[in-house]
């Protein structure tokens, strides 16, 4: 029996490993193409996950983490005297992630473990205007974020709408409702709060549709 749900299970990661790679594959995430990703790309690189990802000598921060990581990196968090949620004093796995490669410190192909046999270092030779000559998000670039997060929407937060009732939903204990299948770790609200990097459906790598500002009211009452 458990055989057959080893095999049930290696199928279903089969699957669901290939739609993504086919959203992937059509968006600027795609490093191995100059037409899915013109501003940004990697000459004599093929695997398309690679940049993220890898099943083996993978990072300590996130789901199977190939990119480097500058966990000693701070940054100027977003402050207001309006801010009724706590908030930590830098961003939890949910931004790091995304962080590691829109902050500009660290290559965009700089990785843990390098297709082959080589361990880590660097993936294919950089190529278009988003990326520096060492493969950095260019400080030019739309891409680039940096480290001053101080005029972006809040990362790093814990949320906890008891602290603004009237501005925020409550939390319902169902990560498949919302606001609480939108948090990252189940508890704070980070990028990846509103962006996924694997499809790009809604434009800005959105999670759903924002019209009317649909996704905003998923957390904001108005």
């Amino acid at each position: 029996m458990k055989k057959y749900v080893w095999l049930i299970t290696l199928i279903a990661i089969g699957v669901l490993g290939t739609t993504v790679l086919a959203d992937v594959a059509n968006t600027k995430h795609n490093f191995t193409s100059s037409s899915a990703s013109p501003g940004g790309f990697f000459y004599g690189t093929r695997q398309v996950c690679v940049f993220c990802h890898t099943p083996h000598n993978a990072g300590s921060v996130g789901p199977l983490t190939n990119h480097e990581m500058n966990l000693a990196e701070s940054y100027a968090m977003y402050d207001s005297p309006t801010m009724d949620m706590p908030q930590a004093i830098g961003p939890h796995v949910g931004s790091l992630l995304c962080l590691s490669c829109h902050d500009g410190a660290l290559a965009v192909n700089s990785l843990n473990n390098l297709p082959g046999p080589e361990g880590s270092g660097t993936y294919g030779t950089p190529g278009g205007s988003a990326l520096d000559g060492s493969g950095k998000v260019s400080t030019t670039s739309d891409t680039y974020v940096g480290t001053d997060l101080s005029d972006d929407h809040p990362v790093g937060i814990t949320y906890d709408a008891s602290q603004d009732p009237d501005g925020f939903h409550s939390k319902t204990g169902s990560p498949s409702s919302y606001p609480d299948k939108l948090l990252s770790e189940g508890t704070y609200v980070e990028c990846s709060s509103c962006h996924n990097p694997h499809d790009n459906t809604w434009s800005n790598f959105l999670v759903e549709d924002n019209s009317t500002s649909g996704l905003c009211v998923r957390c904001h009452t108005k």
